[in-house]
């Protein structure tokens, strides 16, 4: 065999350069889509709450609401105004958007798997008419589990949420339940807002708030001050939790004063799972905070976009993904093997390179 004396040759270094170009060429035709756990669950979830969103935009069609396509471009009925009689809050238009996509179902039941909700669970919840789509992906992944939901409702709506004050979550919700599409309602409802009895709403705001629990034969949630309705809501859960049974999760859905107690909350718990909470002092402990320092799971939807990134999902999307789409759908992987298999023959390959000129090599084996 020739041994290399001089520097490696032109041809040599061509040779080699080709050779990796053909191997990383391989490689990324070995990349292939693989199917995430809990799939048809998942699948199952996103088509549910496809199926849900059809049927609201069918009866807001129905009742002859307006739909925005300038705010609404997908025209989803699921994008409230800016401005209402029941509005509470300020909001982004992106993120209620982005929570149109009915595939959100799908990282709903990612979460609760990995929360280990089976079947017959009970799972506390607390959400707010903010966000009507990611509720009703929401209650998509719980039935499509079959896990058994208690959930109690901020009648308010931030902009741009379901705060049509003739059409608002708690309508939707009931319409859903009486299409037979969800088996699952509010067990009470508060006005929501600051202090959770509308207290940045205007007296006829909070009129209509009490108007809107009434027709939906929902209780309402109106105590003197934040912290009693805090404990109300706590009693509501511990009435509607069979003898013997225990919550195994807490989801919280928006930003509602009652649920996530203050705005340091959201701060300290990231939004997705959280399967410990912080033993640390909190200056306000709504219902999720109580549940969390129990020891039960917490679900925080919050940050829409946070978590539309961590998931492949798109930020405000047109057109709406059909399912299944995302990363907790499937993720992008190289063949293994393959792969291992090219980088050991290609090391070899360099290591003659560098201590043999392979064009010399041939050279001195044809003389």
């Amino acid at each position: 065999m020739f041994w290399r004396s001089t520097r490696i040759g032109r041809g040599s270094l061509l040779i080699l350069a080709l050779i990796g170009l053909a191997a990383i060429g391989i490689i990324e035709l070995s990349l292939h889509k693989v199917k995430q756990p809990w799939f048809e669950q998942k699948l199952a979830a996103a088509k549910l709450a496809q199926k849900a969103e059809f049927a609201i935009k069918n009866a807001i069609e129905g009742k002859h609401i307006v739909i925005d396509n300038l705010s609404d471009p997908n025209e989803t009925g699921l994008i409230g105004e800016q401005f209402t009689l029941i509005t509470t809050d300020q909001g982004d238009l992106d993120a209620k958007l982005t929570t149109t996509n009915p595939n959100w179902a799908g990282v709903i039941v990612h979460l609760l798997k990995r929360a280990r909700i089976r079947r017959g669970d009970y799972v506390a919840v607390g959400w707010t008419g903010s966000m009507p789509a990611m509720n009703i992906a929401v209650l998509s992944a719980i039935e499509t589990i079959g896990a058994k939901p208690v959930i109690i409702t901020s009648i308010g709506a931030s902009m741009w949420g379901a705060n049509n004050p003739d059409f608002s979550w708690l309508d939707m919700e009931k319409y859903l339940y009486e299409k037979g599409i969800f088996h699952y309602r509010s067990s009470a409802a508060s006005i929501g807002g600051k202090s959770d009895r509308g207290a940045n709403l205007s007296p006829k705001g909070r009129e209509l708030c009490r108007e809107i629990a009434k027709r939906n034969d929902v209780p309402l949630i109106e105590e003197k001050t934040l912290d009693e309705s805090i404990k109300k809501r706590m009693r509501i859960y511990r009435k509607e939790l069979p003898k013997g049974k225990r919550y195994r999760a807490y989801i919280n859905v928006g930003g509602g004063v009652a649920s996530v107690g203050s705005a340091h909350s959201i701060g300290i718990i990231k939004p997705g799972l959280t399967k410990t909470l912080p033993k640390i002092n909190y200056p306000l402990r709504g219902t999720m905070i109580l549940f969390g320092l129990k020891g039960v799971p917490v679900i925080d939807i919050t940050d829409i976009k946070k978590l539309a990134k961590r998931y492949g999902l798109p930020i405000s999307p047109q057109p709406i993904p059909k399912p299944p789409a995302g990363d907790v759908f499937y993720r992008n992987h190289y063949r293994t093997g393959l792969v291992a298999l090219i980088l050991v023959l290609y090391s070899v390959l360099t290591f003659a390179v560098i201590r043999f000129d392979l064009k010399k090599f041939f050279e001195k084996r044809n003389s």
